[in-house]
């Protein structure tokens, strides 16, 4: 992997007043954008868990997801989301597919069911549906929050943060991630050949980020594809930019 300058050359490049500026907008704008974010799961299989709820949790849970005294907890409202906050919704999957059905009946359901049951329980706690199913790559990242999907706007300015986009070459020669998802925090490290495949998988969004310091990694050589991309988050109301430390291309096309 290329080698480039480090993170604090371009974080001491804006002035202090800038950077507090920015924090507060962005803060600002995604309490807005929060009304309409991208959706990671379908009506159509919302209502297909539902139904699979129901039958295989629905005893113990309650057919109205509100849990049963000493049988089960609420799947819903702000107690069962407190419970879970601070922790993403792979985390819930992953504890739904452990450990339900109860009565020596866990882990039995099939991925898909069990995958369709976490957008019901997605739908029933008011995040927003999107134009494609769920799938276990789309839950990456995706908090448990009062806020829902909105959560993932909080993101502040100077994290490390990872998304997928459509790369393209402006009129002035300026790199742009256009048709982004919305960023989510990550590591400073390279992504690795399952996370390559994970982010193939990922939607696309509706962002628009500039790319700074991407010309290392040949971008040339990927206009039009699908990348997905980590770096340093720098966002406001008339700026969105990503100081590229990890590229890679997931698909040849970038299509929805």
């Amino acid at each position: 992997m290329l080698q480039r300058r480090p993170f604090s050359w371009w974080v001491t490049a804006f002035p202090v007043a800038a950077l507090l500026s920015g924090v507060t907008v962005f803060a600002q704008d995604g309490a807005k954008a929060g009304a309409a974010p991208n959706g990671v799961y379908t009506t159509t299989q919302a209502e297909r868990g539902k139904d699979l709820f129901i039958n295989s949790c629905g005893n113990c849970h309650g057919v109205d997801f509100k849990g049963a005294a000493e049988r089960a907890p609420a799947l819903f409202g702000d107690g069962f989301l407190k419970n879970w906050e601070g922790r993403t919704v792979t985390n819930l999957f992953a504890k739904i597919r452990q450990d339900m059905p109860r009565n020596n009946l866990a882990g039995t359901l099939s991925d898909a069911t069990y995958v369709d049951i976490m957008a019901a329980i997605l739908q029933v706690n008011g995040y927003p549906t999107g134009p494609k199913e769920l799938t276990p790559a789309a839950m990456e990242g995706v908090p448990v929050s009062a806020r829902g999907v909105a959560a993932k706007l909080s993101v502040p300015n100077f994290a490390v943060v990872e998304m997928v986009g459509c790369l393209a070459r402006g009129s002035d020669n300026r790199w742009t991630l256009k048709d982004a998802s919305e960023p989510v925090t990550s590591k400073d490290q390279p992504l690795t050949s399952q996370e390559v495949k994970d982010a193939a998988a990922r939607p696309l969004g509706s962002g628009s980020f500039e790319l700074i310091s991407v010309m290392p990694f040949k971008p040339e050589l990927e206009d039009g594809r699908k990348m997905a991309a980590r770096g340093l988050l720098y966002r406001t109301s008339d700026a969105n930019r990503l100081d590229v430390t990890s590229f890679h291309r997931v698909a040849d096309s970038c299509t929805r």
